[in-house]
């Protein structure tokens, strides 16, 4: 297949107003009839498990909270009824009564598990249980991350905050999850990061190490990356494909190339400019680095955060794209925890039925 496939694949860049970052939103649960409620369609039938949500904050000696799996209304909110009749997906928990799970990722075992259809749509309702809670006494759940979406803003299901029956939608990605015995889903998240490096700095290089599932095809191609950061000052920055720490393919930016104001984080997009792009295997691992070849300022990349390597399935490109640094041209080290958000562009594909154009995400 030649160049009439560009696929690109990746962790979902973030794409958002000009010096504005991505930052969480959480939504405090203070009153009994209160609810965080996240809304999400399913790609295929599982057995849900576990379902997930990122705490904000404690206030107080928090109240008991229950967690369950809803339908969804005709209205697109909750409809109130819990899958699995007398043997209900829900469970309950109780935050600690101090900073323990501030900021954290939690994972909560349903008491029943329930087994959806492909394309159903569902409803995670955080809600009270019992216990006292006020304005002193209460949790904030993570609804939303602004300024976090595919390209193009395509999100993945959307949150309701729900405030005594009054519910207000957001437009902004939803952080939620939930799981089978074996895979999660949806967007579950821990933290957003802003990592500064130059080439002075320890680790000097940031990279996307991935691997395309050998079943997918015999060869492939590597014609371009996105990547969501800044190369500010005059620090320029190499684009490097790499295969182990040989380098197969690089091409410099030039920030005097990049469009006015400088040291904006934005979504850039480059192409590599050998005349013969290299051919790479699925089922082998590669990884397209960031390296500043400036001395006069440094460069910034956004990374999504998650508390377990497993919850990577769940993003784009699986637990097969994360993180790695070295420095010095040393030895990569990898962080499967850590999600770059950069993109690979796949200029050809061999081997596979794909077709049609640029398709992105995955």
């Amino acid at each position: 297949m030649a160049d009439a496939l560009q696929i690109s694949l990746g962790a979902p860049c973030a794409i958002y107003a000009k010096g504005i970052n991505a930052a969480f939103v959480n939504f405090t649960l203070n009153a009994s009839t209160d609810a965080a409620e996240y809304i999400f369609q399913t790609p295929e039938a599982i057995t849900i498990t576990k379902l997930g949500f990122r705490y904000g904050l404690r206030t107080g000696t928090p109240p008991t909270f229950k967690i369950s799996l809803q339908g969804v209304s005709v209205a697109g909110t909750p409809d109130g009824t819990i899958k699995g009749g007398a043997s209900p997906a829900s469970a309950t928990f109780t935050p600690p009564a101090d900073t323990t799970w501030d900021g954290t990722w939690q994972w909560i075992t349903l008491a029943n598990t329930y087994g959806t259809t492909r394309g159903e749509f569902l409803s995670i309702v955080i809600a009270y249980d019992s216990g006292t809670i006020d304005g002193t006494n209460n949790s904030s759940f993570t609804t939303h991350a602004t300024h976090l979406t595919h390209n193009g803003g395509f999100l993945k299901g959307y949150s309701i905050q729900n405030d005594a029956g009054a519910r207000s939608f957001q437009t902004d990605q939803p952080i939620f999850g939930y799981q089978s015995s074996t895979t999660a889903y949806g967007f579950p998240l821990k933290a957003i990061n802003n990592t500064t490096f130059n080439s002075a700095s320890t680790p000097d290089e940031y990279a996307l190490r991935f691997l395309l599932p050998a079943g997918w095809g015999s060869t492939f191609q590597v014609g371009g990356v996105r990547w969501r950061g800044n190369p500010a000052g005059a620090n320029d920055v190499v684009i490097v494909l790499y295969s182990g720490t040989t380098v197969l393919q690089d091409v410099s930016f030039d920030r005097d190339f990049d469009a006015a104001p400088f040291g904006v984080d934005r979504v850039r997009e480059y192409y590599f400019d050998e005349a013969t792009l290299s051919t790479l295997n699925f089922g082998t691992e590669y990884r397209v680095g960031l390296q500043p070849s400036g001395a006069g300022g440094s460069s910034t990349l956004v990374t999504l955060v998650m508390a377990a390597a497993a919850d990577a399935a769940a993003h784009n490109g699986g637990t097969s794209f994360y993180l790695s640094t070295r420095t010095d041209a040393g030895a990569w080290t990898d962080v499967s925890t850590e999600r770059p958000l950069m993109e690979i562009i796949i200029k050809d594909w061999t081997g596979g039925s794909a077709r049609g154009g640029r398709i992105i995400g995955g």
